[in-house]
């Protein structure tokens, strides 16, 4: 997380969304994060999936969250049988 508790990845999508805004081409946008953030940069294929969301409208630089199941769970009996 950065100096304000804002974690680097959000703060990326909020250089992208700015930029994105302003019409640069997201090929520009990661050459300056690349020299802002170095190896902590989102990938080229993020950078250019978040300037299409932005560009199409998208204003909420969070990821949206998922109906979906835990990955795991316990149960009562679930626990593995230790005999």
């Amino acid at each position: 997380m950065s100096e304000k508790g804002v974690h680097v990845s959000v703060e990326q999508r909020i250089v992208i969304k700015f930029l994105a805004k302003e019409e640069v081409n997201p090929t520009e946008i990661l050459r300056r994060l690349q020299a802002q953030f170095g190896d902590n940069t989102l990938s080229r294929t993020r950078v250019f999936a978040w300037h299409k969301e932005f560009s199409g409208g998208r204003e909420k630089v969070e990821n949206q969250s998922h109906d979906r199941r835990p990955r795991t769970s316990r149960t009562e009996g679930s626990e593995p049988h230790r005999g």
